[in-house]
């Protein structure tokens, strides 16, 4: 598996990006969540400072552990302007989406609504199983694996539409009639490569079965029941959005790129990488799936059932073990975990839950370079947790 297809679409992004006009200011964020009474605490503050001396613009980090909760932030959310980052302050949440995807889909089954064993196509448009390749045999399951073979519908030719806005704001529908026709990448269920529009089928299938836009459904099942306050599945950007960043030349110079990250997953249902939230409230939900706060055992097992496949990732990211249902399952020094990762562009994040240790840990960024990857993803970061 290619490190773009783990950690989302920054490298395709850093060979075309450039100076935009900047975007409207962050509204100023008076938090009531900062919270850094935790005997943790100055540990905890020495993961904030990794990121700020790797050069992130700004950090949002939330440990939630038997101890008690921590949640801080540094930097800014908004440069033009001087407004602070606070742990308030909502972010894009990347690919973390898919994991509240596949919660919504999980619900829908234990609701009698679906079986993620079916093929999918007994739940799509057929305007849609007749033009993308493997729809014929792959299950729900498969498209929530990655092991459905269909073509990705992100790449280079995507990425120049986004970022000069000859494409604005594409649904998940419309980025879905971008593969009619393309080659499918294997066989279902032969291989396991992380492809996005297997997520953006989901969430087709998600309002083919309710007929409600999927964004809906998640605020349904998922955002509302678990009172994540600060979670958003909407086209309407919250005014507590930060600003994104990108060091478009590797040079240490972080250009605002607000305007590219709305496009890229701004239009309706993007359940690829299209949701908000804040530190808090990943933390928070990541501990909610383990324990049973949303979903039943047996759909908690479905999840981190392993897929079955090598899951081959970078030498520095083999503590990422395996794959289920929209989670990765790692494993730190024997400490095992599950969650994802994310990114949009100029925003990154991860959100992971251990549970023996009962730890839930969120980092989110709203800024890129290949120096602050680096440092999101490095075995020593998430050392530094427990």
């Amino acid at each position: 598996m290619k490190i773009i297809q783990l950690l989302g679409i920054a490298t395709l992004f850093l060979l075309v990006s450039c100076e935009q006009e900047l975007p409207q200011s962050t509204a100023q964020n008076t938090c009531s969540l900062a919270n850094t009474n935790h005997p943790k605490a100055a540990q905890y503050q020495k993961i904030i400072d990794k990121f700020m001396q790797a050069g992130a613009v700004g950090v949002s980090i939330t440990v939630k552990s038997p101890e008690g909760l921590w949640s801080s932030a540094a930097g800014k959310a908004d440069l033009a302007n001087n407004i602070n980052l606070s742990p308030c302050h909502t972010l894009r949440m990347g690919s973390i989406s898919k994991t509240f995807t596949s919660a919504t889909i999980l619900k829908l089954q234990e609701e009698g609504k679906l079986n993620i064993n079916d093929l999918a196509s007994k739940y799509l448009p057929e305007e849609v199983t007749k033009n993308v390749e493997n729809l014929d045999k792959a299950t729900i399951r498969n498209l929530l694996q990655h092991t459905s073979g269909v073509h990705e519908y992100l790449g280079i030719s995507g990425i120049l539409a986004i970022k000069n806005f000859s494409l604005k704001h594409k649904s998940a529908a419309e980025n879905i009639k971008s593969i009619y026709g393309k080659k499918a990448q294997f066989e279902v269920g032969k291989e396991w490569s992380y492809a996005n529009s297997n997520y953006l089928l989901l969430s087709l299938i998600i309002e083919n079965i309710t007929k409600k836009s999927s964004y809906e459904v998640v605020t349904e099942k998922v955002i509302r029941p678990l009172g994540l306050k600060n979670t958003y599945a909407s086209t309407t950007l919250p005014s507590s959005l930060s600003n994104g960043y990108y060091d478009s030349f590797n040079n240490g110079m972080m250009v605002d790129q607000t305007e590219i990250d709305n496009n890229a997953v701004g239009g309706q249902d993007m359940l690829d990488g299209g949701l908000i939230s804040n530190s808090y409230d990943l933390a928070i939900l990541m501990e909610a799936l383990k324990t049973g706060k949303l979903l039943s055992a047996k759909s908690v097992a479905e999840m981190e059932l392993p897929i079955g496949f090598y899951v081959e990732v970078p030498e520095d990211l083999n503590y990422i073990k395996d794959y289920g249902l929209g989670l990765f399952k790692l494993d730190i020094d024997g400490k095992k975990g599950i969650g994802h990762g994310g990114n949009v562009f100029s925003f990154n994040c991860i959100a992971y839950y251990f549970p023996e240790q009962k730890i839930s840990v969120s980092i989110m960024l709203n800024s890129y370079s290949k120096k602050l990857q680096k440092a999101l993803y490095d075995v020593e970061t998430l050392k530094m947790v427990f």
